[in-house]
């Protein structure tokens, strides 16, 4: 489906709960995941859901069912149904990333994927995420990893910018300047 048909869905859900306030939003974030990540974990749940030779009704049971193992409440539950009645399940991982992107933007925050070569303490990550917050001019929430591969530095992503402080993508950096010199 791709951001472009999945930022509607995902729009009209925002609208609905924003009301709510900002912990809802979050709980719907959290709920739209769950369900996203059942059905990737799942792929005959999937199938059933998009099966052009399984009837409505069936569907219908199959997806309130897996609703209520998951404790899903409302309006995610009937933000469900009304996607799954539009016949756009499969798409249901794209929505979900577009909403917590939306979630995201409606409480001054942006996400940000810090790579580090070395693991690092809580108040070194807090230092980092402080500096990236500042550089952003929003809040950050960040998803750390370690990648030994970078052999020192980090590498930050934010949206689809990547700033690579790493000593290998330095070295990357100056081997292509030397072929680039040598011709």
């Amino acid at each position: 489906m791709g951001r472009f048909r999945a930022l509607p869905y995902a729009k009209a859900l925002l609208m609905v709960v924003q009301k709510d306030g900002p912990q809802r939003l979050e709980q719907v974030a959290v709920e739209l995941e769950a369900v996203a990540t059942a059905m990737v974990a799942v792929p005959e749940f999937e199938r059933v859901l998009v099966a052009p030779t399984v009837a409505a009704e069936k569907k219908t049971q199959i997806l309130d069912a897996v609703l209520d193992a998951l404790d899903m409440g409302q309006p995610t539950r009937r933000f469900l149904q009304v996607v799954q009645q539009h016949y756009r399940m499969q798409h249901l991982p794209d929505i979900a990333a577009v909403f917590k992107e939306l979630v995201d933007t409606s409480l001054g925050r942006t996400r940000a994927v810090i790579e580090t070569a070395a693991g690092l303490d809580e108040s070194e990550r807090g230092l980092l995420v402080d500096v990236v917050s500042a550089i952003e001019g929003a809040a950050v929430v960040a998803k750390f990893s370690e990648r030994p591969e970078l052999l020192g530095g980090f590498r930050l992503q934010v949206g689809s910018r990547v700033f690579d402080g790493s000593l290998a993508g330095e070295l990357k950096r100056l081997s292509k300047e030397i072929q680039v010199e040598q011709g």
